[in-house]
């Protein structure tokens, strides 16, 4: 069993604060780095494989950056062997902790991902899945 612990405060200038704490303890984790290339690159586009065999992602975590460190968009598309999801962007990070949300996704939820870079410039992702087995 892994512990993973979440925070986060939600600040609205000149209004409420908003704190967001959570522990999850899935049975384990991946964990996926890629670089994109800029776009219209052959390597703009990549499939990242979130699970082994077995197994729901309960956990999804995702981290897109410019080589200078700064927020970069990247569209993603949840995939589920031959089904694949709804595509949307993210812009810098997505944190999805409800295994519920997760299976909105695409049906059964998401297996692998298809990322894809929307910026001139090479983007470094980086993916973290939490893992329940089936």
């Amino acid at each position: 069993m892994v512990q993973v612990t979440v925070t986060a405060a939600l600040k609205v200038a000149g209004g409420p604060t908003l704190q967001l704490s959570t522990t999850l303890e899935p049975r384990s984790y991946t964990f996926a780095a890629v670089t994109l290339g800029a776009v219209g690159t052959g390597d703009a586009q990549q499939s990242v494989d979130l699970l082994p065999d077995g197994g729901t992602v309960v956990l999804l975590g995702i981290a897109a950056r410019t080589s200078g460190g700064k927020a970069a968009t990247v569209t993603l598309t949840p995939v589920n062997g031959a089904t694949d999801g709804d595509p949307f962007d993210v812009d810098g990070a997505l944190l999805v902790g409800t295994p519920g949300v997760l299976a909105v996704m695409v049906a059964g939820g998401p297996r692998s991902l298809t990322l894809a870079n929307k910026a001139a410039e090479s983007v470094a992702v980086e993916i973290l899945t939490g893992l329940e087995p089936t």
